[in-house]
């Protein structure tokens, strides 16, 4: 096989569904929520999870989270790699990740 390049994108994946909504008496009445890393969230709440590149919302059926972003990867000789700044795929220089790789060097697809 003779391919130089195999470029591999991965779509918005779901990654978590369906976690059970929480409820818990507070001042004698019933409060649902969902929990994300500690923090409680009502129902009918979305919010973005900057760390891990995700989107969220909290429903009557639970929380509910998918990615933000694709992953790109690029598997040959090349000279650039895909790294994530701020959520959003960045090509840099395998060599040195701190430079941004030159337009004709990133590799297509």
């Amino acid at each position: 096989m003779d391919a130089k390049l195999l470029l591999v994108f991965i779509g918005i994946v779901q990654i978590s569904s369906g976690m059970m909504i929480e409820k818990e008496r507070v001042h004698g009445k019933v409060v649902k929520f969902c929990t994300h890393k500690g923090i409680r969230f009502l129902p009918k709440s979305n919010f973005i999870d900057y760390d891990e590149c995700m989107t969220c919302e909290c429903s009557d059926d639970g929380l509910s989270c998918y990615s933000m972003c694709s992953d790109l990867m690029a598997y040959d000789e090349s000279q650039c790699t895909s790294v994530k700044i701020a959520c959003q795929n960045k090509w840099v220089l395998t060599a040195d990740t701190t430079k941004t790789c030159p337009e004709d060097m990133i590799p297509e697809y």
